[in-house]
């Protein structure tokens, strides 16, 4: 058994987290960057080949990235869906974006599953692996009449069709949660691995994780398309340690009300820098929540959360490559203020800002210890 090659793999993660007519699923962003990032380190894809795709309005922007995909893979073909899933009056599966309404207008505001399906379906990959964290439940049009029915609408060969649960049940978001009940688990399974596997988790071991979570949880099952061998194939190493194995903490979302310091020191000096392991990664910034604060001066929230958003690009980058953000980057930032509307507390973020240069320098220490010029990047 073996690791995909990652060179000739491809994946596609596809998320809506606010609709215009549907309840917002607000877990789903944290799912893209979780998913994207636990692939990368765990199954060889590379980043530049791991494809986000998140509140896309433009169906024709999220078929250019399956289809580019589709025609480039040649080892591992993976698409994964977060979201709101629908029955057209057909019986018809979509998978709900941004300002997809119900029927009769479903099938022209949504992506329509049979066409990915077919995009696929047509794939020269060796192996292609579809996820969907959604519900697809009969009771959205009072249609639906059993699981085969919907079973049989996703089956791809020489695929592991991998669904969240049954097609008469609804996947679950519990609100204030940091991912979707599904996904989380499937994260869970991909980090902590399975004592029942070998030295690498198949699909077929992953799955037989998922279900028994579900069944200790009382979640959803749940459900498996597999044609082929496919559910053979080795995703990601198996990290399960007996002896290292901790809790899994719950999966609500970050609060900071009093961010931890970070154990490292800035002086370069110190034998133990640069540490190994990140100070931050791209989903831990990504879930933080700030405290927000009135009629006393806070950041202003659209600024910091955009200055955020491309420290996040700039963490998704591998460690050993050019970096495209500089400590001084974050040390220099600057926001403008708040009073008279709500803000973000300001030492709150420049305590966590803090830790985000921390983990810049990490980045750049390890970068000359490799002997690379910084004036490349």
């Amino acid at each position: 058994m073996r690791l995909p090659d990652g060179s000739k793999s491809r994946a596609v993660l596809i998320g809506t987290s606010d609709y215009d007519h549907l309840e917002p699923v607000k877990a789903t962003g944290n799912n893209l960057v979780a998913v994207r990032s636990a692939l990368v380190r765990h199954t060889g894809l590379l980043p530049q080949h791991c494809v986000p795709v998140p509140d896309e309005r433009d169906l024709s922007k999220i078929g250019s990235a399956v289809q580019s995909a589709a025609d480039q893979a040649e080892d591992l073909l993976l698409v994964y869906y977060s979201g709101h899933g629908l029955v057209d009056t057909d019986g018809e599966l979509h998978l709900a974006q941004p300002q997809s309404a119900r029927p009769p207008l479903l099938p022209w505001s949504a992506i329509p599953f049979a066409r990915l399906y077919e995009t696929i379906r047509r794939a020269r990959a060796s192996i292609k692996v579809v996820i969907l964290d959604c519900c697809y439940s009969g009771r959205a049009i009072g249609g639906m009449s059993d699981e085969e029915d919907i079973l049989g609408k996703i089956q791809i060969t020489g695929s592991f069709t991998l669904t969240s649960s049954p097609a008469n049940s609804v996947s679950l978001a519990p609100e204030g949660a940091r991912y979707t009940a599904f996904t989380g688990a499937l994260l869970e399974v991909l980090e902590n691995g399975s004592p029942g596997a070998g030295e690498f988790l198949a699909l077929h071991d992953i799955y037989r994780e998922l279900l028994r979570i579900s069944r200790d949880r009382s979640l959803p099952q749940p459900q498996l398309c597999v044609t082929h061998t496919a559910e053979h194939l080795s995703l990601a190493r198996n990290r399960h340690r007996p002896e290292q194995v901790k809790p899994t903490p719950p999966v609500t979302n970050v609060g900071r009300s009093e961010p931890e310091p970070s154990p490292w020191h800035r002086s370069k000096a110190r034998s133990d820098w640069p540490p190994a392991e990140p100070i931050l990664t791209p989903e831990e910034i990504h879930s933080v929540r700030f405290k927000t604060v009135r009629l006393s001066e806070g950041y202003d929230e659209g600024e910091v959360d955009a200055f955020l958003d491309r420290v996040i690009l700039a963490l998704m980058e591998p460690e050993a490559g050019p970096q495209r953000m500089v400590p001084e980057a974050v040390r220099n930032s600057q926001f403008a203020t708040t009073r008279l509307r709500e803000g973000y507390d300001m030492d709150e973020v420049d305590a966590f800002l803090d830790q985000v240069e921390l983990e810049l320098e990490r980045r750049w220490a390890l970068r000359r210890g490799a002997g690379e010029d910084d004036s490349s990047a």
